[in-house]
């Protein structure tokens, strides 16, 4: 009797690791396939100077999966240049990006509108610091000013 009891464990055990083993594999090819783990970096919003020379752009770069935060940033290019430098940058997880704009008071001024993410309600002062980290906010680039406002738009996540 104890035999059949052994005999009916082990198979027990066995159906649960390979259906386990199955289920893994299932997953670690549909991340495969997934986007998830990608970086992946685009423009939210674009504005031109008015002398049509520059091209300012509010970009987003997100990681990788758990390969370290999302940033949002300035980039600042001429019109007949593929690649641009960044300005601004700042940590930002949120999906929301209404806080932030771009605006043009002459073609030698910019104005960048920025906002804060705030990504849980349970984080205090120390952790909304680190969400919303600046790492570059340059004053000017080639012969533009550039100016910076706090819109206070809180986005959430």
């Amino acid at each position: 009797m104890i035999p059949k009891v052994i005999k009916f464990a082990v198979w027990g055990v066995a159906i649960v690791v390979a259906t386990f083993l199955i289920l893994l594999i299932a997953l670690f090819v549909d991340w495969g396939r997934s986007s998830a783990h990608r970086d992946q970096d685009y423009v939210v919003k674009q504005k031109t100077s008015p002398d049509g020379r520059v091209i300012a752009e509010i970009r987003r770069a997100t990681t990788g999966m758990w390969a370290g935060p999302d940033t949002v940033y300035v980039a600042m290019r001429t019109a007949t240049r593929v690649g641009s430098d960044r300005i601004y940058s700042k940590t930002y997880e949120c999906d929301d990006f209404s806080g932030f704009g771009l605006e043009w008071n002459s073609p030698n001024q910019l104005t960048v509108t920025y906002g804060e993410c705030h990504e849980s309600k349970f984080n205090g002062p120390t952790e909304f610091a680190q969400e919303n980290k600046v790492s570059k906010s340059d004053s000017a680039w080639n012969d533009i000013a550039i100016r910076y406002v706090d819109s206070h738009h809180v986005a959430s996540r």
